[in-house]
């Protein structure tokens, strides 16, 4: 009898206990997707980050007067970081438009170490228009809000899960257009930055314009690609010229005497 007492507790051990879940731990990537129509047009938080020389400095008055190209990263990442950061640099160097390039780490413990280190395994040099930063972790986190860029630290991984986005910003510091991808294209990179800069006359202002006609941006890839109607106009109005210009030919042999 005693044994039966005794088996009959352990199965109701065994019963009490939860059954884990089916799905547990389960990533789910639409997560990490950022809500665009609440945030376009958005201005960003003015949080404080500090360079790479120990400068510290004011988001919102750096960016001032200059569309502006924001990256979020972690400098120990190495993996998709590296890769869009490298890329992006590439893709502006022959954008002869003004603007500002600034790559912000979102891991709190991330050191001006870790941000030099980061920049030499890279290969990266010092340039005007790209500065490297860190942030506190209030100011990461009230940024990182203000644009909808939502990340967590996978400790099976031990890496972080976050978009790979470029951000870019308006001169008065509002959310203007996001690029996803680690593989930012030159031409991304001009019809953004001039979109941000809500065409205002620059030197480049008509070659801007030009991309921004023939290139429609896609919010399912969070690329550009040829605009379809443009390609159909161009399309017709050419052949409407060989047509008129054939008539006009034609017509002027019927004449001839």
């Amino acid at each position: 009898m005693k044994w039966i007492l005794v088996l009959l507790v352990l199965l109701g051990h065994a019963w009490a206990v939860p059954k884990v879940k089916e799905h547990e731990g389960f990533f789910d990537p639409s997560l990490m997707k950022i809500e665009e129509e609440k945030y376009l047009g958005s201005r960003i938080a003015d949080v404080e980050f500090m360079d790479e020389k120990g400068k510290t400095h004011k988001l919102l008055d750096y960016i001032k007067g200059k569309p502006t190209a924001l990256i979020l990263g972690y400098y120990t990442c190495d993996s998709a970081c590296p890769l869009i950061i490298k890329n992006a640099i590439e893709a502006s160097k022959n954008v002869g438009k003004d603007f500002n390039g600034i790559v912000l780490s979102f891991d709190k413990e991330d050191t001006l170490k870790d941000l030099q280190d980061f920049k030499r395994k890279l290969g990266i040099t010092p340039s005007n228009r790209w500065v490297f930063g860190i942030m506190k972790e209030e100011d990461i986190k009230r940024l990182s809000q203000s644009i909808g860029y939502r990340f967590f630290y996978s400790r099976q991984d031990r890496v972080f899960v976050h978009p790979n986005v470029v951000v870019f910003i308006d001169p008065e510091g509002k959310v203007s257009r996001y690029l996803y991808g680690i593989s930012p294209r030159e031409t991304d990179f001009r019809v953004a930055l001039a979109e941000a800069e809500t065409f205002r006359i620059t030197k480049n202002t008509i070659v801007d314009i030009a991309f921004m006609v023939c290139y429609k941006y896609d919010p399912n890839t969070g690329k550009y690609g040829l605009n379809p109607v443009v390609l159909f106009a161009i399309a017709g109005f050419t052949l409407g010229s060989f047509t008129l210009a054939y008539a006009i030919i034609k017509r002027a042999k019927e004449v001839q005497p």
